[in-house]
């Protein structure tokens, strides 16, 4: 279980300093920090980690994430987001980790403005993170929902109905969201 994971993950730690393994554990520490729910600790051990490797793309991409959900985090979340934008370079060179982790990070990024109501802004992060998370279906999903989201907020009907319709297309978390919001848009354009 994720508990047992994370207390067996706490020892391993700090007994072994610097450990060739540090990475690896550093992003299962997270990922199981992530499903238990449990910002605050993610929070800890994500600076912690990022301490001891301030570039790691892996927890820079988590920590944004965790960050993004709290809007005392957002300008954090937009920092951090940011940095892995730079660290993976142009993703018309990229290698395909450094290319979803771009689309993930311009993804985050673009959320962190939707929840500012920068919508413009939003939009431009959004459909960049949409290109480039073609062969992560699960993320581009997230992108696309979050993209439609802003369309409806600029009243761009069309472009958010075709967007909303390709998120609920896919399997994944926001494909009953997606299908909530188009029919409210719907509801809304018949009145």
């Amino acid at each position: 279980s994720a508990w047992k994971r994370m207390s067996e993950i706490e020892k391993f730690t700090p007994a072994f300093p610097n450990s060739q393994f540090e990475q690896q554990v550093s992003q299962l520490a997270l990922y199981s920090l992530q499903q238990l729910n449990q910002p605050q600790r993610l929070e800890s051990y994500g600076e912690k980690a990022l301490a001891a490797n301030p570039d790691s793309i892996p927890t820079l991409l988590m920590l944004a994430n965790a960050y993004s959900e709290d809007p005392k985090q957002s300008a954090k979340a937009a920092t951090l987001a940011t940095k892995v934008i730079t660290l993976c370079g142009n993703p018309s060179t990229a290698d395909k980790n450094h290319k979803l982790s771009a689309g993930v990070a311009h993804s985050t990024l673009g959320y962190v403005y939707l929840k500012q109501d920068k919508i413009a802004p939003a939009v431009t992060e959004l459909k960049t993170a949409v290109g480039l998370l073609d062969e992560d279906p699960e993320a581009q999903q997230a992108a696309l929902f979050r993209l439609g989201f802003a369309y409806a907020k600029q009243n761009r009907k069309a472009d958010a109905v075709a967007t909303l319709k390709k998120a609920e297309a896919m399997n994944g978390p926001y494909q009953k969201p997606a299908a909530d919001l188009l029919a409210k848009i719907t509801a809304a354009g018949k009145k």
